[in-house]
C-alpha cells in the first residue's frame, strides 16, 4: 500500500505504481527504468521519493539513451501518515519504510523492476498494532522515443499484524495487476510528465482465505507531475522540485461513510498533490522531503477510522542508486 514514498511511485520513474506515499504511496506510487544520471546530469530521475507509495505515485521516466544492464535503487522512507489511495490507512501513527529496488535493463527502451517495500508503524495503538507490510512488485516498462511509455505489472501485498484483521493475528494478502500509460516531455530545463494507470484486484490466490481486498474492484490514477531544478540553490541542477497531483478514481475499492452506514464506493475517490524536494548530493547519494496534501468527501474507512475529508501529512527519505 504505499506512496512514500510511492511519493515514492518512484517504481515509474526511478526503477521502472506506491510510501509511504504507498504513503502513495503509494503515491505512488509514484511518482519512479533508472537512468544513468551521471551521464546526463538529470538528477531529477534518481530520487527515492520523487512522486507518491502515494507512498506510490506512479512518474513516467525519461528515456535514456545508454543505461547499464542492471541498476538498483535503496531507500530508508519516513512518512508522517499512512495515506494510500485518499485513506489515510493507520490513523494516529506514521510509517517507517525500506525499499529495495533492482532493475533489469533488457534493452535501451525495456526494463523490468522488483520495487520490493517493508514498511512499520512507527508506534502501536487502536490502529497500528505492531504493523507489518511487505509488497512485491514485477513491473514492465517500455518506453518510446517519442517520451511515451507503456507498462504492466503485479503486485503482491502482504499484511502483518493488520488491527482489526479477520485472519489469525491480523494476517492479510493482496493480488493486484495494473497496466499504465505516460508521456514524458522536456521543455528547457523542466520535464513534464503525465500517467495514467489502473489497478485490478485479482482476490486471493487459490481461494487462500487471508484476502483484504474487495475481489474485482479496481482504482484509477491519472496523474500529472514536473521536475523543476532549482538553480538558485545549486547551478549544477542537483537540487530539484518534483511537483506531483493526481484525482483518483475508485470502483467499488475503497469504503466510506453514507447516513452512517459503511459501504463501498465507486466514482470521485480524491483528489491530492505532493510537493517534494530532492538533493542529488553525489552521483550515489541523494535525500528528499516532501509535504502532501489530500481531499476526499466520502468519509473515506482506514483501519478502525475514517479518513479526514482535508489533511497533510510530510516525509523525508535516503537513498543510493547503483
Amino acid at each position: 500500500m504505499k506512496l512514500v514514498s510511492r511519493i515514492a511511485a518512484f517504481a515509474l520513474t526511478a526503477v521502472v505504481g506506491t510510501s509511504a506515499l504507498h504513503a502513495e504511496n503509494n503515491a505512488a506510487q509514484q511518482e519512479d527504468a533508472q537512468q544513468e544520471a551521471a551521464a546526463k546530469k538529470d538528477y531529477s530521475t534518481t530520487n527515492a521519493v520523487a512522486t507518491g507509495k502515494d507512498v506510490k505515485a506512479p512518474v513516467v521516466p525519461v528515456a535514456a539513451t545508454t543505461t547499464p544492464t542492471f541498476t538498483c535503487l535503496v531507500s530508508e522512507n519516513y512518512d508522517s501518515r499512512y495515506m494510500f489511495r485518499g485513506v489515510d490507512v493507520l490513523a494516529g501513527t506514521g510509517l517507517l519504510s525500506t525499499t529495495f529496488a533492482p532493475t533489469w535493463h533488457i534493452t535501451a527502451n525495456d526494463a523490468i523492476s522488483v520495487p520490493l517495500w517493508y514498511a512499520t508503524a512507527v508506534k502501536s495503538n487502536k490502529n497500528a498494532s505492531q504493523y507489518r507490510e511487505l509488497d512485491v512488485p514485477i513491473n514492465y516498462l517500455h518506453t518510446f522515443d517519442s517520451g511515451f511509455s507503456l507498462g504492466a505489472g503485479y503486485t503482491l501485498y502482504n499484511y502483518f499484524n493488520l488491527p482489526g484483521g479477520k485472519r489469525p493475528s491480523g494476517t492479510g494478502i493482496q493480488n493486484e495487476v495494473n497496466v499504465t500509460g505516460g508521456y514524458t516531455k522536456k521543455v528547457g530545463d523542466v520535464t513534464l510528465n503525465s500517467s495514467l494507470t489502473y489497478y485490478y484486484e485479482l482476490g486471493t490466490a487459490n481461494q487462500y482465505t487471508y484476502g483484504s481486498i474487495n475481489p474485482g474492484s479496481s482504482f484509477l490514477t491519472p496523474s500529472l507531475g514536473a521536475s523543476i531544478p532549482l538553480n538558485f540553490m545549486k547551478k549544477d541542477g542537483s537540487v530539484t522540485f518534483n511537483p506531483n497531483t493526481q484525482y483518483n478514481f475508485s470502483f467499488v475499492y475503497n469504503t466510506g461513510q453514507n447516513n452512517g452506514a459503511t459501504d463501498y464506493v465507486s466514482g470521485a475517490n480524491n483528489w491530492q498533490f505532493q510537493l517534494p524536494v530532492t538533493w542529488q548530493v553525489t552521483k550515489v547519494w541523494s535525500v528528499t522531503g516532501y509535504w502532501a496534501y489530500s481531499y476526499q468527501g466520502l468519509g473515506l474507512t482506514g483501519v478502525n477510522s475514517q479518513t479526514a475529508s482535508s489533511l497533510g501529512w510530510a516525509g523525508c527519505s535516503i537513498g543510493a542508486s547503483f
